[in-house]
């Protein structure tokens, strides 16, 4: 069967170009310029190895604590905007997804699926991230809608300051709705099962806007979200969300110890390192190398979150070992579903939990909790730093 060939992520993203249109594949996975920082963010959890321990047993346990709410390993589905591109459904076999597994799901404000529809499939498991819009109403109602559909954690993007430009879509004529020119055409007659499942699913829109969009005239994506959502957003801003919040606010986008420090002081009640997938600028350190001073500025009681090139169960050790408390991939997650659906995205979950499992067993540690205080990588110094102690 299909799902025994299946070994990790890498297997997924290979079945899933397969199946997806090109300027789809090339949306999921580009990033700004030419996709240097996306590479980057890969090489350097490559680039880490690990020390290791023995004759330490192998009663290994992944489940973490967060915000009151128990998950079954430091593993969260990122953000994803306009996922039903890449698959039509996608949002929604996540969000199940992810309730089975027991880990967190955040929905963007950017889906093609509203806030309505994946809380009531991600269940106790939903987050939502937030992009503050020009107006308030928009703003304001989507926080509205966030909180009547039972979630209790809000993310506040701020990695985004400015459009970015993705030279693959660029090249694609990428934009929605679609426009059927004989080189679009072409790809979707050589990726019938995907065309077919579009059709029959409607077009991919950013339908959390669509309440607020009745007079457009377009729904193109530069000028929708030109026109909607605030760049540029400042300390005010965040201010203004923290008083409207009265749930958990993570800030997300995070990329140094200074910006960490004073998001707390401001109120966030997480800080998540991010540099958006890579996707907005293209000379972006990769964020693994950032996760350290993030951590080290942080007080020891406020989590730390990490994204950025998360494609296999030792990534996850690696990111919980710089001191990341939920390591959150999104690429993967879309691979697995344009792959095989919604069987195959638990898959995935499956595997990357039982590689984090196996990785843990190989170093000789037993709980994401252990990982944060040993030194497991390669050249850590011997008395590592717990949770950010200097910061307190």
């Amino acid at each position: 069967m299909f799902r025994a060939r299946i070994a990790n992520v890498a297997d997924l993203e290979k079945r899933a170009r397969q199946r997806m249109p090109r300027f789809a594949y090339n949306y999921l996975t580009g990033g700004a310029g030419d996709s240097a920082s996306t590479h980057r963010n890969r090489r350097a959890l490559q680039d880490m190895v690990f020390a290791t321990r023995r004759l330490v047993g192998a009663d290994i346990r992944t489940e973490v604590s967060l915000f009151g709410q128990e998950y079954s390993a430091p593993l969260g589905v990122a953000p994803l905007g306009m996922a039903n591109v890449a698959w039509p459904g996608l949002d929604l076999m996540l969000a199940r997804s992810a309730r089975e597994a027991k880990l967190p799901f955040v929905l963007s404000t950017m889906a093609t699926t509203t806030i309505e529809a994946a809380a009531e499939a991600a269940e106790e498991f939903f987050w939502f991230q937030l992009y503050i819009a020009k107006s308030d109403e928009i703003t304001f109602g989507l926080i509205e809608r966030a909180r009547e559909a039972g979630t209790d954690v809000l993310v506040l993007t701020v990695d985004v300051p400015a459009p970015s430009r993705r030279n693959a879509s660029i090249r694609d004529g990428f934009e929605l709705p679609l426009r059927y020119t004989p080189r679009l055409l072409a790809d979707l007659a050589l990726h019938p099962r995907w065309s077919i499942e579009t059709l029959l699913a409607g077009a991919p829109l950013m339908r959390n806007y669509a309440a607020y969009a009745k007079s457009e005239n377009t729904q193109k994506v530069g000028a929708f979200a030109g026109k909607r959502n605030k760049f540029g957003t400042t300390w005010d801003d965040f201010k203004r969300i923290r008083e409207a919040w009265q749930g958990r606010l993570v800030i997300k986008g995070i990329s140094n110890g200074e910006d960490a420090a004073r998001a707390v002081r401001e109120g966030a009640d997480a800080v998540w390192v991010s540099n958006h997938g890579g996707r907005q600028l293209e000379s972006s350190p990769a964020t693994a190398d950032l996760l350290p001073a993030v951590r080290a500025a942080t007080p020891g009681n406020i989590p730390v979150f990490f994204d950025g090139g998360v494609r296999g169960g030792e990534d996850i050790v690696k990111g919980t070992a710089l001191g990341a408390d939920m390591v959150f991939a999104g690429r993967s997650f879309a691979y697995a579903a344009a792959a095989g659906g919604q069987a195959t995205t638990a898959q995935c979950m499956e595997i990357l939990i039982a590689e984090m499992r196996s990785a843990m067993a190989q170093i000789g540690v037993d709980s994401p909790q252990a990982l944060k205080t040993m030194p497991v990588l390669f050249g850590q110094p011997a008395e590592k730093m717990a949770l950010g102690k200097a910061a307190e």
